[in-house]
């Protein structure tokens, strides 16, 4: 699984309550990113990504291909036609969405959502394009991890993404808090005063220990 996969996995399971699967393989070597299906309000999303934070790569409606005819998979088009409408995808979409227990509703539509890291500024209407015309939602990979900071519902947890979010979260706090009144500034310096003096005195009396048993050690070695 690619690592920008993963932390939009996490993204849909922490923040959007959704269980997911990943790297879904179809016909014709075709593969889905990510499913997710929130079981509380029935809903159920297709998601695709192609994070690059290359300026080259950004999102553009036509894609670009290589000397040998290769698409470079930043274009819209290319998402639309490989991606999310290609009858692999949707026939094995239907197979474990529409067709599954899942979902005992009439409700039998899916949100298609792919995820990128910029969009070239010469496309600057691409994602009403993308909304109005085909029904897909471009969303910034830099909008999923504010929100997953923001959130941050999941404390002390052993997984990577998870654990990684946390800790950018507190290092966020800690830019935002205000700065120490001058009362709280004296108060801090006779707290530190007093906790270097403990300090003081702790480091004295390990020094007293460390020499004693070296002592008794020399000692002992003696007789």
């Amino acid at each position: 699984m690619e690592p920008e996969v993963h932390i939009i996995e996490k993204y849909f399971q922490e923040v959007l309550h959704c269980f997911t699967m990943t790297n879904i393989r179809c016909k014709g070597g075709k593969e889905i990113d990510l499913l997710a299906v929130n079981l509380l309000h029935g809903k159920k999303y297709h998601v695709e990504c192609r994070i690059s934070t290359s300026p080259s790569f950004k999102l553009r409606l036509s894609d670009s291909h290589t000397s040998k005819g290769k698409p470079h998979r930043r274009g819209l088009d290319y998402f639309i036609k490989e991606k999310f409408y290609h009858p692999s995808v949707v026939e094995r979409i239907q197979q474990l969405f529409l067709d599954s227990d899942i979902d005992k509703t009439e409700n039998t539509d899916y949100e298609k959502i792919l995820v990128i890291w910029d969009i070239d500024p010469i496309d600057i209407n691409l994602k009403v394009i993308a909304k109005n015309e085909f029904g897909i939602e471009v969303v910034g990979m830099t909008r999923l991890l504010k929100n997953m900071i923001e959130e941050r519902i999941t404390v002390g947890s052993r997984d990577d993404v998870l654990r990684t979010m946390e800790l950018i979260a507190c290092i966020e706090e800690r830019k935002i808090r205000k700065p120490l009144s001058l009362k709280s500034m004296k108060e801090l310096s006779l707290k530190q005063i007093s906790r270097q003096s403990e300090e003081y005195d702790t480091i004295e009396n390990l020094r007293r220990f460390s020499r004693k048993g070296k002592h008794e050690n020399k000692t002992q070695n003696e007789v």
